[in-house]
């Protein structure tokens, strides 16, 4: 079944996708985006060049010129949307799913996703036929081999990347970059950055070795190359480059909520400044004095409210961080400059920086979906301190929190939790759950 979010549209290659199915969904986007000059790139997926192929033939027999970056991650081909002023841009991509999906991001003259208001007039627009207007034009296609250097060029020009301070530190790197986007381009970064460099499933054939989403219970190979190879840090993206997970040096995964709090550390170090950041973030990221401006899940939410308040840092604890300055979109290789220029100028390892900020145990679950859910009943469910209801609905003390919200991209609710031990975690989870079974049987 064909999943229509905010985050575009994404399903199963081969059951959900065809020529047909692709030009419905680029001929809505062209009408209602107006797009003549398009940018366009893939995650390596085995289905990707099929459903590439499809939508350049689709872009150009309504008069659209395209340039195909070819293998490039989200944020590479937000780069370019944004800097070369193309009137849109399209990522073929499932982001952490599974292999056999797939799906398509777009993008408007900003290099930022459509809003969820724009994706749902695109879905109106693709259910009615524009497909078979005439067009007297056609549109020309190139290929922008460019891309990824660019991308590199802009991370590197940051000033809260202290390229001289990693340089010289000579860091010896583990990257996964799942055989997804980010294949060549991460360990080209790091070569940049004076890292001595290890691979392992960088090849970019989309053939996925291990579970994709790039969370700590998937990271075990990257932890054994790490311990092997006695490197300093390991890094694992997802398939299309936008997220970033970080094995620390004694071979253990730290989960991705580390990520962003991590970053913004090293952002302090330059400039004093509140953050931007989801529901869902961990509690670690108020640990520096700052304050956390919280939004809806997803990126668009928190991309807006930096927009808004025009804060230059931002992210979600899934493992992504947004630097205003290079674009706003999540980005793993600003992460991945970030992380290694806080190694660099605290001049410790990475457990040594970890073992100073607070940690607390976060856990995430799911449930199959159900129609009769209703968020505001749970109200009753926890004696908290606040609740907040801005997405789903979040059970909030001094130390612990619950969070429970309708997935955008997946039939299931899901449900967060984090708590200074596993055990209080696990009851809050295993409380809801809990009232869930007993009330809706």
């Amino acid at each position: 079944m064909l999943i229509r979010s905010a985050s575009g549209i994404r399903g199963i290659a081969e059951n959900d996708f065809s020529p047909e199915i692709i030009d419905k969904y680029i001929s809505a986007f062209v009408f209602s985006q107006k797009i003549k000059n398009c940018v366009i790139g893939k995650d390596g997926r085995p289905s990707g060049d099929d459903m590439v192929n499809w939508a350049i033939d689709s872009l150009v027999k309504r008069g659209v010129n395209v340039d195909n970056c070819g293998l490039a991650t989200t944020p590479t081909v937000q780069i370019i949307a944004e800097n070369k002023k193309y009137d849109g841009g399209i990522i073929i991509t499932a982001s952490h799913n599974p292999s056999e999906y797939n799906g398509i991001k777009f993008l408007q003259p900003d290099g930022t996703f459509l809003s969820p208001q724009q994706c749902e007039n695109l879905f109106l627009l693709s259910d009615q036929d524009y497909t078979s207007i005439d067009l007297v034009k056609s549109g020309k296609v190139q290929e922008y081999k460019s891309a990824d250097l660019e991308h590199i060029n802009t991370v590197l020009k940051l000033d809260y990347v202290n390229l001289h301070a990693i340089q010289s530190k000579k860091f010896k790197v583990v990257i996964d970059a799942v055989n997804g986007a980010g294949s060549k381009i991460l360990p080209q970064l790091c070569k940049k950055l004076g890292c001595e460099v290890i691979k392992i499933n960088c090849k970019g054939d989309g053939e996925f070795k291990r579970i994709p989403e790039p969370l700590a219970k998937n990271l075990k190979h990257l932890e054994e190359k790490v311990l092997e190879t006695n490197a300093d840090i390991g890094f694992a993206t997802d398939p299309d480059g936008d997220r970033l997970s970080i094995v620390s040096n004694s071979g253990r995964a730290i989960g991705e909520e580390y990520t962003l709090v991590l970053a913004y550390k090293n952002y302090l170090n330059y400039k004093k400044t509140p953050i931007v950041t989801n529901l869902s973030t961990s509690m670690m990221i108020d640990s520096f004095g700052e304050k956390s401006i919280r939004t809806k899940i997803g990126e668009a939410h928190v991309v807006s409210k930096m927009k808004e308040l025009e804060i230059e840092i931002g992210g979600e604890g899934n493992g992504g961080v947004i630097a205003k300055r290079v674009h706003l979109g999540r980005d793993s290789l600003v992460a991945i400059a970030m992380v290694l220029s806080l190694l660099a100028s605290a001049n410790q390892s990475l457990d040594e920086i970890i073992s100073s900020i607070p940690s607390y145990i976060f856990l995430k679950d799911q449930i199959n979906i159900r129609d009769n859910i209703s968020f505001d009943e749970l109200e009753t469910v926890f004696d908290c301190d606040e609740i907040i209801k801005l997405d789903g609905i979040k059970f909030v003390w001094q130390n612990k929190w619950i969070h429970i919200r309708k997935s955008n991209t997946e039939p299931i609710i899901r449900i967060f939790a984090e708590a200074p031990t596993n055990q209080e975690a696990n009851e809050l989870i295993d409380r809801l759950k809990k009232y869930l079974n007993e009330t809706t049987r």
